[in-house]
């Protein structure tokens, strides 16, 4: 596996037995330090620097709508621009009630195995996202402008395979199902992602979606 030992993840939980060997799971799966911070320790100024990781793992039922202000509040307080990961999630929550995490790059819900998670997390430390297509697609309309958005010169500045990219990128689709839709390599697809990044002025996949998401129109996303 992949060495991801520059990273730094918070996994948010109370501490117990159960949080300590999922703990230990994911640092031996990922190969990184995990630290784990509670809803309470958040009102210690000196833990809060803990939500300045670049990673944030939140479990779906520790951090319910009483709570979610505590934390968010915290991740303001330190400016954290750290990537949120959802885990535990039930199969049937609405896309948009996971939408309040604004930084969101992954869902894992409650039959997920430890297995796929880890497969999960070592892609989303790749700069890929962990949604599921239905979960990436409502992203995209969630964040949508009121107004219509028309394409700007950027976007037709790239490339007619940059622009597939784009569009198969605005659906969800991973690395590897791009590669297999335009019958391509996995790197070659992950080149062509590095270029668009670079012309866009984009770090990452999420960031990517959201600048798609004010310069295209949605005619050209179909």
């Amino acid at each position: 596996m992949e060495n991801h030992n520059m990273h730094k993840i918070t996994l948010l939980s109370d501490v117990s037995m159960q949080s300590k060997l999922f703990k230990d799971s994911l640092e031996k799966g990922i190969e990184l330090n995990v630290e784990i911070v509670s809803l309470e320790e958040l009102a210690d100024d000196t833990r809060q620097a803990s939500l300045a990781a670049d990673y944030i793992l939140i479990d779906y039922h520790y951090l319910d709508d009483d709570h979610f202000e505590i934390y968010n509040q915290a991740k303001q307080a330190i400016h954290s621009s750290a990537k949120e990961v959802v885990i535990n999630c039930p199969q049937q929550v609405p896309s948009t009630t996971l939408f309040k995490w604004r930084n969101l790059v992954g869902v894992f819900y409650i039959d997920d195995d430890l297995d796929l998670l880890l497969k999960g997390m070592s892609k989303i430390m790749q700069d890929e996202m962990w949604l599921s297509r239905k979960v990436a697609q409502d992203y995209i309309e969630h964040f949508r402008c009121a107004n219509n958005v028309t394409t700007s010169k950027a976007y037709a500045n790239l490339t007619k395979r940059e622009k597939e990219i784009m569009r198969l990128l605005g659906h969800g689709a991973s690395n590897l199902q791009i590669a297999e839709e335009l019958f391509v390599s996995e790197n070659t697809v992950k080149t062509h992602l590095h270029n668009i990044f670079k012309k866009i002025n984009a770090k990452n996949r999420l960031q990517a979606l959201l600048w798609a998401n004010n310069n295209i129109s949605l005619e050209e996303r179909v």
